[in-house]
Protein backbone atom coordinates (compact mmCIF):
# COMPACT_ATOMS: atom_id res chain seq x y z
CA UNK A 1 0.00 0.00 0.00
CA UNK A 2 1.38 3.40 -1.01
CA UNK A 3 1.66 5.92 1.84
CA UNK A 4 2.04 9.59 1.01
CA UNK A 5 5.14 11.16 2.44
CA UNK A 6 5.30 14.64 3.90
CA UNK A 7 7.02 15.85 0.73
CA UNK A 8 4.17 14.49 -1.41
CA UNK A 9 1.63 16.34 0.72
CA UNK A 10 3.61 19.59 0.34
CA UNK A 11 3.77 19.15 -3.45
CA UNK A 12 0.04 18.49 -3.66
CA UNK A 13 -0.68 21.52 -1.48
CA UNK A 14 1.54 23.79 -3.59
CA UNK A 15 0.07 22.41 -6.81
CA UNK A 16 -3.42 23.25 -5.59
CA UNK A 17 -2.35 26.76 -4.58
CA UNK A 18 -0.68 27.37 -7.96
CA UNK A 19 -3.87 26.29 -9.75
CA UNK A 20 -5.94 28.63 -7.57
CA UNK A 21 -3.66 31.59 -8.26
CA UNK A 22 -3.69 30.85 -11.98
CA UNK A 23 -7.48 30.78 -11.89
CA UNK A 24 -7.61 34.07 -9.95
CA UNK A 25 -5.20 35.79 -12.34
CA UNK A 26 -7.15 34.46 -15.33
CA UNK A 27 -10.42 35.81 -13.94
CA UNK A 28 -8.81 39.18 -13.19
CA UNK A 29 -7.40 39.44 -16.71
CA UNK A 30 -10.87 38.69 -18.14
CA UNK A 31 -12.54 41.42 -16.04
CA UNK A 32 -12.53 44.89 -17.67
CA UNK A 33 -13.21 46.47 -14.27
CA UNK A 34 -10.21 44.77 -12.70
CA UNK A 35 -7.91 45.65 -15.59
CA UNK A 36 -9.03 49.28 -15.53
CA UNK A 37 -8.66 49.53 -11.75
CA UNK A 38 -5.21 47.92 -11.80
CA UNK A 39 -4.12 50.19 -14.64
CA UNK A 40 -5.19 53.32 -12.73
CA UNK A 41 -3.53 52.20 -9.49
CA UNK A 42 -0.39 51.13 -11.36
CA UNK A 43 -0.27 54.55 -13.02
CA UNK A 44 -0.42 56.28 -9.63
CA UNK A 45 2.22 53.85 -8.32
CA UNK A 46 4.54 54.87 -11.16
CA UNK A 47 3.92 58.55 -10.35
CA UNK A 48 4.75 57.90 -6.68
CA UNK A 49 7.95 55.99 -7.50
CA UNK A 50 9.11 58.63 -10.01
CA UNK A 51 8.13 61.63 -7.87
CA UNK A 52 11.76 62.73 -7.23
CA UNK A 53 12.28 62.78 -11.02
CA UNK A 54 8.92 64.22 -12.07
CA UNK A 55 9.02 66.94 -9.39
CA UNK A 56 12.55 67.30 -7.97
CA UNK A 57 12.52 68.38 -4.29
CA UNK A 58 13.50 71.98 -3.64
CA UNK A 59 14.18 71.71 0.10
CA UNK A 60 15.16 69.33 2.89
CA UNK A 61 11.57 68.07 3.23
CA UNK A 62 10.29 66.90 -0.17
CA UNK A 63 6.65 66.98 1.02
CA UNK A 64 6.68 70.75 1.55
CA UNK A 65 5.22 72.37 -1.57
CA UNK A 66 7.68 74.93 -3.03
CA UNK A 67 6.66 78.56 -3.35
CA UNK A 68 7.48 80.80 -6.30
CA UNK A 69 8.76 83.82 -4.37
CA UNK A 70 9.37 85.86 -7.52
CA UNK A 71 5.70 85.80 -8.55
CA UNK A 72 4.49 85.97 -4.95
CA UNK A 73 6.08 89.40 -4.56
CA UNK A 74 3.97 90.63 -7.47
CA UNK A 75 0.61 89.07 -6.63
CA UNK A 76 -0.84 86.70 -3.99
CA UNK A 77 -3.60 85.57 -6.38
CA UNK A 78 -3.53 82.08 -7.96
CA UNK A 79 -2.02 81.98 -11.43
CA UNK A 80 -3.36 79.75 -14.26
CA UNK A 81 -1.38 76.89 -15.83
CA UNK A 82 1.68 78.02 -17.77
CA UNK A 83 5.02 76.71 -19.01
CA UNK A 84 6.56 77.74 -15.69
CA UNK A 85 3.89 76.00 -13.60
CA UNK A 86 2.18 73.20 -15.53
CA UNK A 87 -0.89 72.99 -13.28
CA UNK A 88 -0.76 76.62 -12.15
CA UNK A 89 -0.39 77.86 -8.58
CA UNK A 90 -2.54 78.45 -5.54
CA UNK A 91 -2.63 81.65 -3.54
CA UNK A 92 0.82 82.73 -2.38
CA UNK A 93 2.15 80.92 -5.49
CA UNK A 94 2.44 77.32 -4.25
CA UNK A 95 2.97 74.92 -7.16
CA UNK A 96 -0.05 72.65 -7.75
CA UNK A 97 1.88 70.24 -10.00
CA UNK A 98 4.41 69.53 -7.26
CA UNK A 99 1.61 69.08 -4.70
CA UNK A 100 -0.26 66.62 -6.93
CA UNK A 101 2.83 64.49 -7.70
CA UNK A 102 4.07 64.21 -4.12
CA UNK A 103 0.47 64.02 -2.89
CA UNK A 104 0.28 60.63 -4.61
CA UNK A 105 2.76 59.27 -2.06
CA UNK A 106 0.72 60.80 0.75
CA UNK A 107 -2.45 59.16 -0.62
CA UNK A 108 -0.83 55.71 -0.73
CA UNK A 109 0.58 56.25 2.75
CA UNK A 110 -2.77 57.26 4.19
CA UNK A 111 -4.86 54.59 2.48
CA UNK A 112 -2.57 51.60 2.98
CA UNK A 113 -1.41 52.49 6.51
CA UNK A 114 -4.90 53.01 7.86
CA UNK A 115 -6.28 49.87 6.21
CA UNK A 116 -3.40 47.65 7.39
CA UNK A 117 -3.65 48.84 11.01
CA UNK A 118 -7.46 48.60 11.05
CA UNK A 119 -7.36 45.16 9.42
CA UNK A 120 -4.93 43.76 11.98
CA UNK A 121 -6.93 45.08 14.92
CA UNK A 122 -10.26 43.96 13.48
CA UNK A 123 -8.91 40.55 12.45
CA UNK A 124 -7.58 39.74 15.93
CA UNK A 125 -10.57 41.06 17.88
CA UNK A 126 -13.19 39.58 15.54
CA UNK A 127 -11.50 36.17 15.49
CA UNK A 128 -11.08 35.94 19.27
CA UNK A 129 -14.65 37.12 19.81
CA UNK A 130 -16.20 34.55 17.46
CA UNK A 131 -13.94 31.60 18.24
CA UNK A 132 -14.12 31.69 22.04
CA UNK A 133 -17.55 33.26 22.47
CA UNK A 134 -19.02 33.68 25.93
CA UNK A 135 -17.80 36.52 28.11
CA UNK A 136 -14.92 37.33 25.74
CA UNK A 137 -17.39 37.80 22.87
CA UNK A 138 -19.61 40.02 25.01
CA UNK A 139 -16.78 42.28 26.18
CA UNK A 140 -15.13 42.69 22.77
CA UNK A 141 -18.38 43.24 20.89
CA UNK A 142 -19.68 45.79 23.39
CA UNK A 143 -16.45 47.77 22.98
CA UNK A 144 -16.96 47.52 19.22
CA UNK A 145 -20.57 48.70 19.52
CA UNK A 146 -19.52 51.74 21.56
CA UNK A 147 -17.11 52.88 18.83
CA UNK A 148 -19.63 52.18 16.04
CA UNK A 149 -22.26 54.23 17.90
CA UNK A 150 -20.29 57.45 17.27
CA UNK A 151 -20.30 59.10 13.83
CA UNK A 152 -17.03 58.01 12.23
CA UNK A 153 -15.96 61.33 10.74
CA UNK A 154 -16.82 63.27 13.91
CA UNK A 155 -14.95 60.80 16.11
CA UNK A 156 -11.90 60.93 13.81
CA UNK A 157 -11.95 64.74 13.96
CA UNK A 158 -12.07 64.72 17.76
CA UNK A 159 -9.23 62.19 18.00
CA UNK A 160 -7.07 64.04 15.48
CA UNK A 161 -7.51 67.30 17.43
CA UNK A 162 -7.04 65.88 20.93
CA UNK A 163 -4.07 63.59 20.25
CA UNK A 164 -0.88 65.11 21.71
CA UNK A 165 1.90 66.08 19.32
CA UNK A 166 4.45 64.27 21.49
CA UNK A 167 3.14 60.86 22.51
CA UNK A 168 5.05 59.07 25.30
CA UNK A 169 5.40 55.52 24.03
CA UNK A 170 5.84 53.21 27.02
CA UNK A 171 7.68 50.23 25.57
CA UNK A 172 7.43 48.33 28.85
CA UNK A 173 3.67 48.75 29.10
CA UNK A 174 3.23 47.76 25.45
CA UNK A 175 5.27 44.58 25.97
CA UNK A 176 3.30 43.90 29.13
CA UNK A 177 -0.02 44.11 27.27
CA UNK A 178 1.21 41.89 24.42
CA UNK A 179 2.52 39.18 26.76
CA UNK A 180 -0.69 39.33 28.79
CA UNK A 181 -2.76 38.79 25.62
CA UNK A 182 -0.60 35.85 24.54
CA UNK A 183 -0.78 34.36 28.04
CA UNK A 184 -4.57 34.69 28.15
CA UNK A 185 -4.89 33.10 24.70
CA UNK A 186 -2.74 30.11 25.67
CA UNK A 187 -4.57 29.69 28.98
CA UNK A 188 -7.93 29.62 27.21
CA UNK A 189 -6.71 27.25 24.50
CA UNK A 190 -5.04 24.94 27.10
CA UNK A 191 -2.12 24.22 24.80
CA UNK A 192 1.65 24.63 24.61
CA UNK A 193 2.39 24.58 28.34
CA UNK A 194 6.12 25.32 27.97
CA UNK A 195 5.43 28.32 25.74
CA UNK A 196 2.85 29.55 28.25
CA UNK A 197 5.36 29.31 31.09
CA UNK A 198 7.96 31.21 29.03
CA UNK A 199 5.50 34.00 28.20
CA UNK A 200 4.36 34.22 31.81
CA UNK A 201 8.00 34.58 32.88
CA UNK A 202 8.43 37.43 30.40
CA UNK A 203 5.21 38.96 31.72
CA UNK A 204 6.45 38.88 35.32
CA UNK A 205 9.79 40.41 34.27
CA UNK A 206 8.01 43.18 32.34
CA UNK A 207 5.74 43.83 35.32
CA UNK A 208 8.70 44.44 37.64
CA UNK A 209 10.38 46.58 34.98
CA UNK A 210 7.19 48.61 34.48
CA UNK A 211 6.84 49.24 38.20
CA UNK A 212 10.44 50.19 38.97
CA UNK A 213 12.02 51.45 35.72
CA UNK A 214 9.66 51.81 32.72
CA UNK A 215 11.18 52.48 29.29
CA UNK A 216 9.44 55.49 27.75
CA UNK A 217 10.28 56.81 24.28
CA UNK A 218 8.81 60.18 23.20
CA UNK A 219 7.09 59.72 19.85
CA UNK A 220 6.75 62.89 17.78
CA UNK A 221 3.54 62.89 15.76
CA UNK A 222 2.79 65.14 12.82
CA UNK A 223 -0.76 66.23 12.04
CA UNK A 224 -0.93 63.61 9.29
CA UNK A 225 0.25 60.90 11.72
CA UNK A 226 -2.57 61.83 14.09
CA UNK A 227 -5.04 61.57 11.22
CA UNK A 228 -3.72 58.10 10.36
CA UNK A 229 -4.08 56.88 13.94
CA UNK A 230 -7.54 58.42 14.28
CA UNK A 231 -8.87 56.87 11.07
CA UNK A 232 -7.43 53.46 12.00
CA UNK A 233 -9.05 53.55 15.45
CA UNK A 234 -12.37 54.50 13.88
CA UNK A 235 -12.24 51.96 11.04
CA UNK A 236 -11.42 48.66 12.78
CA UNK A 237 -14.89 47.90 14.29
CA UNK A 238 -16.38 47.25 10.84
CA UNK A 239 -13.68 44.68 10.08
CA UNK A 240 -14.10 43.09 13.51
CA UNK A 241 -17.84 42.66 12.90
CA UNK A 242 -17.25 41.23 9.44
CA UNK A 243 -14.57 38.71 10.45
CA UNK A 244 -16.65 37.70 13.48
CA UNK A 245 -19.59 36.74 11.30
CA UNK A 246 -17.32 34.83 8.93
CA UNK A 247 -15.57 32.94 11.74
CA UNK A 248 -18.94 32.03 13.30
CA UNK A 249 -19.93 30.55 9.95
CA UNK A 250 -16.71 28.61 9.40
CA UNK A 251 -15.88 27.35 12.91
CA UNK A 252 -18.80 24.90 12.87
CA UNK A 253 -17.72 23.34 9.57
CA UNK A 254 -16.60 19.71 9.48
CA UNK A 255 -12.96 20.44 8.61
CA UNK A 256 -12.59 22.64 11.72
CA UNK A 257 -14.14 19.97 13.92
CA UNK A 258 -11.83 17.40 12.35
CA UNK A 259 -8.82 19.58 13.14
CA UNK A 260 -9.94 19.84 16.77
CA UNK A 261 -10.38 16.06 17.00
CA UNK A 262 -6.94 15.58 15.45
CA UNK A 263 -5.45 17.56 18.33
CA UNK A 264 -4.46 20.71 16.45
CA UNK A 265 -3.75 23.73 18.63
CA UNK A 266 -6.07 26.71 18.64
CA UNK A 267 -3.49 28.87 16.89
CA UNK A 268 -3.03 26.30 14.12
CA UNK A 269 -6.79 25.92 13.64
CA UNK A 270 -7.25 29.67 13.32
CA UNK A 271 -4.26 30.29 11.05
CA UNK A 272 -4.43 27.18 8.86
CA UNK A 273 -8.16 26.47 8.65
CA UNK A 274 -10.29 29.45 9.67
CA UNK A 275 -8.46 32.49 8.28
CA UNK A 276 -7.86 31.06 4.77
CA UNK A 277 -11.63 30.53 4.47
CA UNK A 278 -12.67 33.92 5.88
CA UNK A 279 -10.00 36.41 4.82
CA UNK A 280 -11.27 37.01 1.28
CA UNK A 281 -14.26 39.06 2.39
CA UNK A 282 -11.92 41.29 4.41
CA UNK A 283 -9.63 41.77 1.39
CA UNK A 284 -12.57 42.80 -0.78
CA UNK A 285 -14.02 45.25 1.75
CA UNK A 286 -10.63 46.73 2.63
CA UNK A 287 -9.84 47.32 -1.05
CA UNK A 288 -13.10 49.21 -1.42
CA UNK A 289 -12.41 51.16 1.78
CA UNK A 290 -9.01 52.49 0.69
CA UNK A 291 -10.72 55.03 -1.53
CA UNK A 292 -13.10 56.18 1.21
CA UNK A 293 -10.19 56.48 3.66
CA UNK A 294 -8.33 58.75 1.25
CA UNK A 295 -11.49 60.82 0.77
CA UNK A 296 -11.96 61.15 4.53
CA UNK A 297 -8.32 62.17 5.02
CA UNK A 298 -8.70 64.75 2.23
CA UNK A 299 -11.84 66.08 3.91
CA UNK A 300 -10.00 66.46 7.21
CA UNK A 301 -7.15 68.26 5.45
CA UNK A 302 -9.68 70.52 3.73
CA UNK A 303 -11.10 71.43 7.15
CA UNK A 304 -7.60 72.20 8.46
CA UNK A 305 -7.42 69.15 10.73
CA UNK A 306 -5.34 66.91 8.48
CA UNK A 307 -1.93 67.56 6.98
CA UNK A 308 0.20 70.56 7.90
CA UNK A 309 -0.11 73.78 5.86
CA UNK A 310 1.71 73.65 2.52
CA UNK A 311 2.08 69.86 2.81
CA UNK A 312 1.86 67.85 -0.40
CA UNK A 313 -1.64 66.55 0.17
CA UNK A 314 -4.56 66.72 -2.26
CA UNK A 315 -7.09 67.81 0.36
CA UNK A 316 -4.68 70.42 1.71
CA UNK A 317 -4.10 71.92 -1.75
CA UNK A 318 -7.84 72.09 -2.47
CA UNK A 319 -8.43 73.88 0.84
CA UNK A 320 -6.28 76.76 -0.42
CA UNK A 321 -8.86 77.42 -3.15
CA UNK A 322 -11.74 78.20 -0.77
CA UNK A 323 -11.24 81.95 -0.79
CA UNK A 324 -10.85 82.14 -4.57
CA UNK A 325 -14.01 80.40 -5.82
CA UNK A 326 -16.68 82.28 -3.87
CA UNK A 327 -18.08 84.03 -6.98
CA UNK A 328 -18.79 82.70 -10.50
CA UNK A 329 -16.09 84.87 -12.07
CA UNK A 330 -13.52 83.73 -9.50
CA UNK A 331 -14.63 80.12 -9.96
CA UNK A 332 -13.94 80.27 -13.70
CA UNK A 333 -10.64 82.11 -13.29
CA UNK A 334 -9.28 79.79 -10.60
CA UNK A 335 -10.73 76.46 -11.74
CA UNK A 336 -7.30 74.84 -11.67
CA UNK A 337 -6.92 75.26 -7.90
CA UNK A 338 -9.61 72.68 -7.14
CA UNK A 339 -10.27 70.85 -10.43
CA UNK A 340 -6.80 69.36 -11.02
CA UNK A 341 -6.24 67.96 -7.49
CA UNK A 342 -9.90 66.91 -7.51
CA UNK A 343 -9.25 64.84 -10.65
CA UNK A 344 -6.32 63.15 -8.92
CA UNK A 345 -8.54 62.24 -5.94
CA UNK A 346 -11.35 61.03 -8.19
CA UNK A 347 -9.12 58.78 -10.30
CA UNK A 348 -7.31 57.37 -7.26
CA UNK A 349 -10.57 56.48 -5.50
CA UNK A 350 -12.10 55.16 -8.75
CA UNK A 351 -9.15 52.83 -9.31
CA UNK A 352 -9.48 51.21 -5.88
CA UNK A 353 -13.28 50.98 -6.16
CA UNK A 354 -13.06 49.26 -9.57
CA UNK A 355 -10.43 46.85 -8.26
CA UNK A 356 -12.45 46.05 -5.13
CA UNK A 357 -15.62 45.43 -7.11
CA UNK A 358 -13.75 43.12 -9.47
CA UNK A 359 -12.06 41.26 -6.61
CA UNK A 360 -15.47 40.58 -5.13
CA UNK A 361 -16.45 38.70 -8.29
CA UNK A 362 -13.10 36.89 -8.44
CA UNK A 363 -12.62 35.94 -4.77
CA UNK A 364 -16.20 35.41 -3.58
CA UNK A 365 -16.51 31.61 -3.26
CA UNK A 366 -20.27 31.78 -3.92
CA UNK A 367 -19.96 33.26 -7.45
CA UNK A 368 -16.32 32.90 -8.53
CA UNK A 369 -16.80 29.58 -10.35
CA UNK A 370 -19.90 30.65 -12.29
Amino acid sequence: MYVKSKWDEIKISWSFRVKEWKFILKRISESPLAVTGIAIIFGFLIIACLAPILAPPQGPDPFIVPQDIEIATLTPNPTPPSTRHIFGTTDQQYDIYYACIWGTISAFRVGLSVIIIALLIGLVIGTLSAYYGGIIDEILMRITDIIIAFPGLLLAMVMAITFPTVLPLDITLLTLIITAIFSLTLIISKSRRKLLLAILAVFVGDLFLYIYNPIIIPLNLSKLDKVLISLALVSWPGYARLIRSEVLRVKSEDFVEAAKVAGCSTLRIIVKHIWPNTIYSLIIVSTLDIGSIVLTAAALSFLGIGAEPNFADWGQIISRSRNWISRPDLLVANYHTFLIPGIFITLFVLGWNLLGDALRDVLDPMIRRR
